[in-house]
């Protein structure tokens, strides 16, 4: 059982929710334990799609500050919180970060290491480490640079300042924006779309991403040729083979 989590199964699709509203879903040691345990039973399970969002106004607002009083904890706590997201990032399956509130520092980083982002209307997104003299220690450095290019990047991690969904959806930071109201369920049908794709395909889309980010033509064409050589094998492209041979019959 989680304290910090509330989780639902259903469809091959997971839903975790970041479960602490009171604390803005602020990212304690405990709650960064359990999220890492839940997204490693997500990898292993037979569902498909990992759908994360947080109770009440916010996403997650960042880590929780209560425990840096204990400055000796910092080193355990940081390495803690870079290994959950290095387990978001590197999960093979599809990852949907559903934004019903506040992204911010820790919380966007969050929301970057998965692979989609949908944000309500109301959602406000910010790397804010800058606020507490801090630098961005989830990969934000890393990620928004790949995502909205380095001159943004630095404009939004030296500022701190928040930006509104709609400016973050023009920028290419979310891909969808959605009235509060429709969020889930909008976020869900873009869940089930997922899954019901090719599964290897899939999986083998998000690696070939991630591969030929920073390889040359030569590689990226050898790397899809491997991939390709993987579809061709899977029973489901087989099947779809079939099925399309046998309506043309």
């Amino acid at each position: 059982m989680f304290e910090h989590l509330q989780i639902i199964e259903a469809d091959r699709i997971v839903q975790i929710c970041l479960n602490r509203p009171r604390q803005l879903n602020a990212l304690a040691g405990q709650t960064i334990r359990e999220l890492t345990e839940a997204i490693d039973q997500f990898t292993s399970s037979e569902d498909d799609v990992l759908l994360l969002t947080g109770a009440g106004r916010a996403f997650c607002f960042g880590a929780d500050f209560t425990e840096f009083q204990d400055r000796s904890q910092l080193p355990h706590l940081l390495h803690s919180f870079q290994t959950l997201i290095l387990r978001l990032s590197e999960c093979p399956k599809m990852t949907v970060a559903c934004l019903n509130g506040f992204a911010t520092g820790a919380g966007l980083d969050l929301a970057l290491a998965c692979d989609f982002r949908l944000a309500a209307e109301k959602a406000k997104l910010a790397e804010a480490y800058i606020n507490m003299g801090l630098v961005s220690d989830g990969g934000g450095s890393f990620f928004l640079q790949r995502t909205i290019g380095a001159s943004r990047a630095l404009e939004l991690l030296a500022f701190g300042e928040a930006i509104s969904a709609t400016d973050a959806k023009s920028m290419g930071l979310v891909n969808h924006v959605y009235s509060s109201e429709d969020l889930m369920s909008k976020s869900l049908e873009f869940a089930k779309t997922l899954s019901g794709k090719p599964q290897t395909a899939l999986r083998l889309i998000k690696k070939l991403i991630r591969q030929n980010a920073t390889a040359d033509l030569k590689s990226a064409l050898a790397n899809e040729q491997q991939a390709q050589a993987t579809c061709f094998e899977d029973p489901v492209h087989q099947s779809i083979v079939l099925e399309f041979l046998n309506k043309r019959r």
